[in-house]
């Protein structure tokens, strides 16, 4: 069957035609009541949920605002310590390192001023220890145990019992002792 096209107009003219305009009104009624019934009850049950009593009410309201400002403390926060840290000549990254309990210039200052001393010192024991001639621990090495072990390989070959390492090396380093 062929698929016909029609306007609205020449749909009408041709229920109007056919003489079925009659029964095609009442069923166009009926559906449309259905319809109508159907978005009724929809609306008065999304209603029933809307109607919440004045205490509910203030109670969201309440959880909205608490939720508002913690976010806007947060975020207050966050830019405090970024300009503290630009001010201290120090990386927006190491934000993450600052932990203050609240949102009092003095102290993110105060912390802030903390962190530069201690990546301060950091440096100045690299330099101390370059200046003496040894080596910075590797990253991971903390305890330094990297460099102590180098030193007692090199006083072994040489003789010296200067290591904290107690062991045999060769029968020559036990008769130079």
């Amino acid at each position: 069957m062929e698929e016909i096209e029609l306007t609205e107009s020449q749909l009408l003219d041709a229920i109007k035609e056919a003489g079925i305009d009659k029964p095609f009104q009442a069923y166009i009624q009926r559906i449309g009541d259905k319809r109508l019934s159907e978005g009724l009850k929809t609306y008065q049950a999304n209603q029933g949920k809307k109607n919440l009593s004045d205490s509910e009410k203030i109670t969201n309201l309440e959880a909205e605002l608490k939720e508002i400002k913690d976010t806007n403390l947060k975020s207050s926060l966050n830019n405090s310590i970024k300009a503290a840290l630009k001010e201290a000549g120090l990386s927006e990254g190491f934000a993450q390192y600052i932990k203050v309990d609240s949102n009092d210039p003095s102290e993110i200052v105060k912390s802030v001023a903390e962190l530069k001393d201690n990546l301060t010192k950091i440096e100045q024991d690299k330099i101390d220890l370059k200046l003496k001639g040894e080596t910075v621990p590797l990253i991971g090495d903390k305890t330094g145990t990297g460099s102590l072990l180098e030193n007692y390989i090199k006083n072994a070959g040489k003789g010296k019992t200067t290591s904290p390492f107690k062991g045999r090396i060769s029968e020559e380093v036990k008769t130079n002792e």
